[in-house]
């Protein structure tokens, strides 16, 4: 049913103000590598795997907002919805939710740690070295998986 004009007019600002009132990034299959470039060496992301209604991501989301908007020029963060797109939780070997990576340079580092602001943006700041440092033995990370083609039958 046809509301008009104005009814448009009004989905489309609620759309744009709650886009602007949310910093994390909504990434599904078709858009993940193409807006998060995961191989360029300026690419850091937060990247929060989750089920739909999942208390757990639910409590984690503020945190994840403000990070972003705690280093808006260094990192990106983003939430990827696990049971819409069971191929990106396969492809990352996610096996509950939430699951959160750190993207940085071409590598993924499992995220153990506080899910705290003051720790995610020390960690994202250069944080994530010194454990990769004091860990010789442990490399806490690894090559992010190559995007799987629509018509690659593996």
């Amino acid at each position: 049913m046809y509301l008009g004009r104005a009814s448009a007019y009004m989905a489309l600002a609620f759309w744009i103000a709650s886009s602007a009132a949310s910093s994390v990034v909504r990434l599904n299959s078709d858009t993940f590598d193409a807006v998060t470039q995961l191989q360029a060496p300026e690419s850091d992301w937060f990247i929060a795997f989750h089920a739909p209604n999942c208390p757990y991501f639910e409590a984690l989301e503020p945190t994840l907002n403000a990070v972003a908007k705690a280093l808006p020029k260094q990192l990106r963060v983003a939430a990827v919805d696990g049971r819409q797109n069971s191929d990106l939780k396969d492809r990352f070997n996610v096996r509950r939710t939430p699951t959160v990576y750190f993207f940085h340079n071409g590598r993924m580092y499992p995220f153990k740690g506080p899910q705290t602001v003051e720790y995610m943006t020390e960690y994202a700041s250069g944080g994530f070295r010194e454990i990769d440092r004091a860990n010789i033995n442990f490399k806490r990370h690894l090559p992010v998986p190559p995007p799987v083609r629509k018509n690659d039958h593996r």
